[in-house]
């Protein structure tokens, strides 16, 4: 049986992973799904165990404390973390797993598993930081999720996040999200031949 592979897919907030991510598992059924941890509130469109497993700060709190995270991070006030678990089921049944990431975490999976992950940078469209501040908060404010402030908060993490790309395998433009994500599942794929 082959050994696993880890799919890490990060962006900056409103670039398209979820989209991506979800694109990738609809046309590949047998590929499966990281479900991160959080203490975000669940929102009315979202199920948990499915979207999110949802935690009380406590709980999250005890996850840390005895080490069932390979990464967590605070996000936006709110905690997210990777459980160790997932991962090592994954690559014990010789599964594709996405993991639907942030941009630091994802360094924490690629430190762990080197030789099982392949790592993807999904980059706004836009010439300069400042055209794509402007572009990813058009798509937050029509997305409708979140509150002003908190569009805020995730725009000022771009410049942050962007320094990162270098540090990925692959850095995907998102200019249109078939051809993005066309072009991520065509190098899993030739990786997992």
């Amino acid at each position: 049986m082959n050994k696993g592979i880890l799919v890490v897919i990060a962006a900056p907030s409103g670039t398209g992973k979820t989209t991506i991510c979800n694109k990738l598992l609809q046309s590949n059924p047998e590929w499966k799904f990281s479900i991160s941890a959080t203490t975000r509130p669940m929102r009315t469109d979202e199920v948990d165990g499915v979207n999110y497993i949802y935690m009380d700060v406590d709980k999250f709190e005890h996850y840390i404390k005895f080490g069932d995270f390979l990464e967590w991070e605070t996000v936006h006030g709110y905690k997210y973390g990777t459980l160790i678990a997932q991962l090592e089921d994954a690559m014990d049944n010789g599964d594709v797993l996405i993991l639907d990431i942030d941009v630091k975490g994802s360094q924490s999976i690629v430190e762990e598993f080197p030789d099982e992950t392949i790592s993807f940078f999904i980059e706004p469209p836009g010439d300069t930081i400042g055209e794509q501040i402007e572009i990813l908060e058009d798509r937050l404010t029509k997305r409708g999720k979140d509150s002003s402030t908190i569009i805020r908060r995730r725009l000022k993490r771009l410049a942050i996040e962007i320094e990162f790309k270098d540090k990925f395998d692959h850095v995907v433009l998102n200019e249109d999200v078939d051809t993005a994500t066309m072009e991520i599942e065509n190098i899993i794929k030739e990786k997992i031949k």
